[in-house]
């Protein structure tokens, strides 16, 4: 026990540590003469007689020096390496839980960058038809309000089923066909395991950069395809939109923008070795395909 905490609180911190390795081994030396005439004390008065040994010498030789020095710092070895294993598993523990803590900090992040556009546009529209007592008011705030108490509420969840993805989806496009009317043409279809266990509003993220980018007002005809289904246990989601053929900022933002590089950093997080993602960036249309497994 002098060894182990000898080494533990003073030579290793203090000399070791900060690589004073001469002095290091000159304390070893000296600590381990230091124990060995402990040692050898309590065998001249006591324990050579009760054991039956006859050295007949406070001192032996360096060679038993070296065995017993062996011996006295092997079980202390064998603890600090044992304290070593154990700390470095609590600090292992600590990283993980706090990378675990900031992974889903940035999830969260990610999952609450819902399109402002959209809101904005959305309230807009919600006045007008309010103001001129259209009845499809009445319909926009049902809507809008799943959709909010999804994003607010329900997407805090680890997983939800696809059903209530689609249901949010399906909430969405309804928003936005009557946000621009006949000019947008919108086709939607889903099938399959509605059970199945997904991360939210990922499907949304997806369906939502669609409209963003595929529904300007400079493309001529716009139009959306949305194909969402589950089938071999696997969820795949299929969104086609038209694209403007002019350069500049709106295109642009297909390689670089906060949509898609949300979208990829939300599948890496969630599903980092569950998931294919194919984007095919074509002149007059963007097609995202993604293949994902259901979670657990």
């Amino acid at each position: 026990m002098l060894a182990f905490y000898t080494l533990k609180q003073l030579q290793i911190p203090h000399l070791f540590d900060r690589g004073r390795y001469l002095y290091f081994a000159f304390s070893i030396l000296v600590m381990s003469i230091f124990l060995y005439t402990i040692w050898r004390l309590n065998g001249v008065w006591w324990i050579d007689n009760v054991r039956g040994y006859n050295f007949g010498a406070m001192f032996l030789s360096p060679v038993d020096l070296l065995t017993q020095t062996v011996q006295f710092y092997s079980p202390a070895v064998l603890l600090l390496a044992w304290e070593a294993h154990i700390d470095h598993r609590k600090e292992k523990e600590r990283i993980q839980q706090l990378e675990k803590e900031k992974l889903s900090t940035e999830l969260k992040f990610l999952k609450a960058q819902l399109n402002p556009h959209f809101l904005f546009n959305t309230l807009n529209n919600l006045y007008s038809y309010v103001v001129t007592g259209s009845p499809k008011a009445a319909d926009m705030v049902l809507r809008l309000s799943g959709v909010l108490d999804y994003v607010l509420y329900k997407s805090q969840q680890s997983s939800v089923s696809l059903r209530e993805e689609l249901d949010a989806i399906e909430n969405f496009l309804e928003l936005e066909k009557i946000r621009y009317g006949e000019r947008l043409e919108v086709t939607y279809e889903n099938s399959g395991n509605s059970s199945a266990r997904i991360s939210p509003l990922l499907l949304l993220s997806i369906v939502e950069n669609a409209f963003k980018h595929g529904a300007s007002g400079d493309i001529e005809s716009p139009r959306i395809e949305i194909k969402i289904t589950e089938e071999a246990e696997k969820i795949n989601c299929s969104a086609w939109n038209t694209k403007s053929k002019h350069e500049g900022e709106l295109n642009d933002e297909y390689k670089e923008g906060i949509g898609l590089s949300n979208i990829k950093r939300q599948l890496n997080l969630v599903y980092p070795d569950n998931h294919t993602l194919n984007i095919d960036d074509q002149e007059d249309s963007f097609h995202i395909r993604l293949n994902l497994n259901p979670l657990s």
